[in-house]
Parts: structure tokens; sequence; C-alpha cells
């Protein structure tokens, strides 16, 4: 498993929180366009295509708590 970058894991914390891209790029100071590379980097690395199975997922890594 390929290890999530630091900026990766704040956006993977906030969409467990079921945030939109547009509230994680407000709550980080970026564009939606870049949230929206990072939750595509986010499931590539963890083997998921909804933010429901990356949440699992983060869980059952123990990524997040």
């Amino acid at each position: 498993l390929e290890p999530l970058s630091p900026q990766e894991m704040r956006v993977l914390r906030l969409l467990v929180q079921h945030r939109s891209n547009a509230d994680i790029a407000n709550e980080l100071v970026v564009s939606v366009n870049t949230v929206r590379t990072q939750v595509q980097s986010i499931y590539s690395k963890l083997g998921v295509h909804t933010r429901s199975a990356a949440s699992e997922v983060a869980r059952e890594l123990r990524l997040i708590s």
C-alpha cells in the first residue's frame, strides 16, 4: 500500500466527515480541482472508488480514528 501524503491525510480526515469537495477546499485553502485530484489519488492508493469505501478502508487501516 502506497502511503498517503500529509495533504492527502488532511483531505481524508475531512472526507470521512462527509464534507463536500468545496468545503474541503475552503478548509484547506486550495482549489476544488486540487481536492478532486487528491481525492482521486486517495482512492487509487486505497484501492477504492467511493467516499464510503475510502472511509471504511481508512478505518480498517487505522489511518483515522
